[in-house]
Parts: structure tokens; C-alpha cells; sequence
């Protein structure tokens, strides 16, 4: 379990949704953007809670491992969520390339002064 601070305040929450929040929030600056993200977490006495927050190109966060007795909130859905939005806003897509067939447009009327 990793406890992450955020704004004043800290919770606690599986390693694997600690980590892909935290690899999210490196990415949010390169479309400039923002999002309203819920975590399953924990209370501090061991219940399972959901935290709302809104992450953006100028969120700081701050994740440290922590012994707990109290068993790991279900972060799957979540964790898949932030993997998922986090490859989206890293993968460059690549252009398009369309194959023109020069002598079919001439033959259609189009200038073959420019070789289209």
C-alpha cells in the first residue's frame, strides 16, 4: 500500500493505483488538460472509501509505502482507468499517408501542372 499526499491531505491505496495516478499526472501537461478522478482508498481505520480529485498539468503528488494490517480496497477498475487514459495522452498518433494514383486524377480533370 502506498499513502499519497495531495493538497494538504493523504490517503492510502493499493501500489498499483498509487503508481498509475501518479504516471497519469506526468502526462495531463502534454494536452493540457484536467481530470476528475475517483480512487478507491482507505480510511484511517481500515475501511474503504472512494476519493474524488482533480488532477491537472500542475497537480503535486507525493506517494510513500506504508505497513497496514487492513486489507487492499479493489483499485482494478480504477487502476485499468488511469493505465488506459495515461497511454492515450502518451501514444503520438501517426499521420495518415493516403496512395494517389497521379494518372487517374489527370484523368479526371486535374491540373497536371502540378501533378496531381
Amino acid at each position: 500500500m502506498k499513502r499519497v499526499s495531495y493538497c494538504g491531505k493523504s490517503f492510502l491505496t493499493t501500489d498499483g493505483a498509487a503508481d498509475a495516478l501518479l504516471q497519469l499526472a506526468v502526462a495531463l501537461p502534454v494536452c493540457n488538460s484536467s481530470e476528475l478522478l475517483e480512487l478507491p482508498a482507505l480510511t484511517d481505520d481500515g475501511h474503504t472509501m472512494l476519493v474524488q480529485l482533480v488532477v491537472g498539468p500542475n497537480s503535486e503528488f507525493l506517494s510513500v509505502p506504508e505497513k497496514t494490517r487492513a486489507k487492499d480496497p479493489d483499485t482494478a477498475v480504477a487502476v485499468a482507468y488511469l493505465r488506459e487514459r495515461t497511454r492515450v495522452l502518451t501514444t503520438r498518433a501517426e499521420p495518415a499517408y493516403a496512395y494517389v494514383d497521379t494518372g487517374t486524377l489527370s484523368n479526371n480533370g486535374w491540373d497536371d501542372l502540378y501533378g496531381l
